[in-house]
């Protein structure tokens, strides 16, 4: 028997999950986001790009957010602290 089509087959499911689980998780990141700033809608609330790597430039609000981190002595953003940001990302 040739294992050699299974072999190609678990290693494309291996890789579909290690792609969509950063995915799912960013998803549940605005999700969660949005609980604490209503104008949360995309990824580019806090980050510049539409689809953000690591460090890809932030937004005011996802340097807001990293700069509170360090404040804290925090060693992850906590998305709850979206309810202190200034004038809860509107302008005045």
């Amino acid at each position: 028997m040739n294992s050699k089509p299974l072999l190609k087959v678990a290693a494309s499911v291996v890789l579909l999950a290690l792609v969509a689980a950063p995915l799912q998780a960013k998803l549940a990141w605005n999700k969660k986001a949005k609980k604490y700033d209503s104008s949360i809608t995309a990824c580019t609330a806090c980050h510049v790009p539409e689809k953000p790597k690591k460090n890809d430039p932030l937004s005011e609000r996802g340097q807001w957010l990293v700069d509170e981190q360090a404040r804290r002595g925090a060693k992850e953003i906590n998305l709850e602290w979206l309810k202190d940001y200034p004038n809860f990302g509107k302008n005045s």
